[in-house]
């Protein structure tokens, strides 16, 4: 067992990064106080875009792979009725349940995986057009065309080994991921926060009229926020995953461990901007399990005097860190080391501190690939 743990505190201003179905910012309880939250979710779809962006891995998730098809036979010369009655034949081939949509479940599949399909289908193309002349549905056709597509929506690479697939209707199929991610929160208790607005509507502001085009309201949040995530690398090189491709692992962990400091949840950033990087990072190679430090902040911090939460955030991570390194013990703990914003702050509990986020995850990166291959 092999985890690289990451660890951030991140000073988020006035944004509504997450919304409920309500669009408003959501929120958990927490050592009986309110706090703002990211979700996972929030937090892991941007992630695996900048990952896959970075590595040049791509992978899929749909239920509209039989229009995918369609789309890349018309590409090909394929007629519209042709394209489509092939699309429809791949979603019955594959087996799955099916709606007006396509596959009821979502797909997590390779990039290529439409344009793979859609070459097989181009090798059956006679018997295609031959069932569309009759129209009635080819049982035997359906079975051919089922053993491929089946095969190639089972197929997974990078992204998908790091980040996992469910895939119960295609026995083999699912991919445990390899990245475990927490919902952020704030360290201290917040609240959402209300604002109203108006927009003007531009021709009877020129004629002088009064009153204004729209009026609304919507409620955003700040605060500092701790982020933590984990990567699990013998899960990543698993057979089911990159199969012992260190080279490629290399490649994928390093983005992940870029991608987890750079990147944040999208949501109504062109009216908040809040393009911030943590202010202290964390991270930890253990080689027994992985340790969540969200317990730092079961009581909620409190401002120090004069208004702040970030550095007192950062320091009950690191008494925290301190404490659990007693209790555990240091024999499983392959790499420990920390960059922050204040360099003039000793965070002893959060092992060493170097000059950069760069610095810091070349270090622990490193050392998780060498703790991989040092027997324990």
């Amino acid at each position: 067992m092999v985890f690289l743990c990451l660890h951030a505190v991140q000073t988020i201003p006035y944004a509504n990064l997450n919304r409920d179905d309500l669009g408003a910012p959501k929120t958990l309880t927490f050592g009986g106080s309110t706090r703002i939250r990211l979700s996972s979710q929030a937090l892991g779809r941007p992630l695996r875009d900048y990952v896959e962006d970075t590595t040049g891995i791509h992978a899929v998730r749909t239920r509209r792979i039989g229009q995918q098809v369609t789309g890349q036979l018309r590409e090909r010369g394929w007629s519209e009725e042709l394209a489509a009655a092939a699309g429809q034949l791949v979603l019955d081939a594959t087996g799955f349940k099916l709606d007006k949509n396509g596959t009821k479940s979502l797909l997590f599949v390779p990039s290529a995986t439409a344009a793979q399909i859609a070459d097989l289908c181009i090798e059956h193309q006679d018997a295609i057009e031959e069932t569309v002349a009759k129209g009635k549905t080819d049982k035997k056709l359906i079975s051919t065309l089922g053993a491929g597509v089946r095969e190639l929506i089972g197929r997974r690479n990078g992204s998908i080994a790091l980040f996992g697939r469910m895939l119960s209707e295609l026995p083999g199929a699912g991919v445990d991921a390899s990245r475990q991610m927490a919902h952020g929160f704030t360290t201290h208790t917040a609240r959402r926060q209300p604002d109203f607005f108006v927009a003007v509507d531009d021709v009877t502001h020129d004629s002088e009229e009064t009153g204004s085009g729209h009026m609304n309201h919507h409620e955003f949040m700040s605060g500092v926020f701790y982020r933590y995530a984990v990567l699990d690398l013998p899960e990543l090189l698993a057979e089911d995953g990159l199969d012992g491709d260190t080279d490629t692992a290399r490649t994928l962990v390093d983005a992940f461990v870029a991608g987890f400091i750079r990147v944040l949840p999208q949501a109504k950033k062109n009216v908040t901007a809040p393009h911030t990087v943590p202010d202290l990072v964390h991270m930890a190679v253990r080689t027994d399990q992985p340790i969540n430090y969200a317990g730092a902040f079961e009581k909620p911090v409190a401002a120090e005097q004069g208004g702040g939460w970030a550095r007192p955030s950062r320091i009950a991570l690191d008494r925290y860190a301190t404490a659990i390194n007693r209790l555990m013990g240091a024999d499983n703990v392959a790499f420990s080391g920390h960059a922050s914003i204040a360099d003039d702050e000793q965070l002893t509990g959060l092992g060493h501190q170097l000059d950069s986020y760069r610095a810091l995850s070349q270090g622990a990166v490193d050392a998780l690939f060498k703790a991989h291959t040092t027997p324990q």
